[in-house]
């Protein structure tokens, strides 16, 4: 086999491969929900909030809730067939916020700070 068709066999698969693994919009939205939540109860532990407290478990519960709402209501994905881009939408603002590729979503590392949840 000559070079250039070995080169030309690898770059259909990297493509096929980046086709077939492009994350959904749910797979997108999950990703966001995991940055969220463990923002939250790193803001939960930062409150001093325990276990202990009657109400720990409640606010764990309304956090959820309140997570899930927003993710829904707030994040969309643009599918470019090989990848995708993770968007919010913001007071009418939209902002990328990741991107997915071969089966995995990457987001920001400034999350919160991308959506004004702590704003």
């Amino acid at each position: 086999m000559k070079t250039n068709q070995i080169v030309t066999i690898v770059t259909v698969s990297i493509f096929l491969i980046a086709l077939l693994t492009n994350p959904t919009l749910e797979e997108h939205k999950s990703k966001v929900k995991e940055a969220f939540t463990a923002y939250y109860q790193k803001t939960l532990k930062e409150s001093e909030i325990n276990s202990e407290n009657s109400f720990a478990a409640l606010g764990t519960l309304i956090g959820k809730t309140m997570i899930d709402n927003l993710v829904e209501g707030a994040i969309t994905r643009d599918n470019y067939i090989f990848f995708s881009i993770t968007k919010a939408t913001n007071d009418g603002k939209e902002k990328t916020i990741g991107y997915g590729i071969f089966g995995n979503v990457f987001l920001d590392s400034k999350i919160e700070e991308s959506l004004n949840v702590n704003h």
